[in-house]
């Protein structure tokens, strides 16, 4: 792993992101969110888990009313500092989320957990993505330890021009198995 290489890279592309408007974001969240809702792993999925965006990330949140008019089971995570882990509980409003210590909205620690299974869809958030389903996130690698035991189906919500033809990764990096941007959905060949 070359940290001064991911580094540069975020710097980079945060900048770029940065560099984006509201209209833009709100038009391509929008049909990123379209992309994934049309997959066959969302629709078979029974259990969404999703992240509240922040610093314009791609957002997620056209989802939310989707899965709530589906049926579907919708967890965000928590950040659990002592042991840097995700905590998936359940949300069925919004307004029921909080601003944590990280500055990001989260779920109250009484919202029932939800335990993942192979029949959940983790949408995952990342500055930067790679055509082989690699992920460049902010650094403190939370969802890569969750994803490291994750056996449902796996989707990073891009930008389309967040999403490079490779990035630089470690051996213990769990690709994603799916990236679904405003313009389409890459489907990672099968792991080993």
């Amino acid at each position: 792993m070359n940290t001064t290489n991911k580094n540069e890279l975020r710097q980079k592309y945060r900048a770029l992101r940065d560099s984006f408007g509201e209209d833009f974001i709100k038009q391509a969240s929008a049909l990123a969110c379209q992309n994934l809702i049309n997959s066959r792993e969302f629709l078979t999925a029974e259990t969404i888990l999703l992240y509240y965006p922040t610093k314009n990330e791609i957002s997620p949140l056209p989802i939310f009313e989707i899965c709530l008019k589906m049926g579907k089971t919708i967890a965000f995570p928590i950040c659990q500092k002592e042991s840097t882990t995700l905590l998936f509980r359940k949300t069925s409003a919004l307004n029921e989320l909080f601003l944590s210590s990280f500055g990001i909205l989260e779920p109250t620690s009484d919202s029932e957990q939800i335990t993942p299974n192979e029949k959940t869809l983790c949408v995952v958030p990342a500055l930067l993505f790679s055509q082989n389903g690699h992920r460049l996130g902010y650094g403190k690698g939370y969802y890569d330890r969750f994803l490291k035991n994750f056996n449902g189906t796996s989707a990073g919500l891009s930008y389309s021009s967040l999403v490079l033809d490779s990035i630089p990764h470690d051996e213990h990096d769990v690709p994603l198995d799916m990236i679904v941007t405003e313009r389409e959905v890459l489907k990672i060949a099968q792991k080993n």
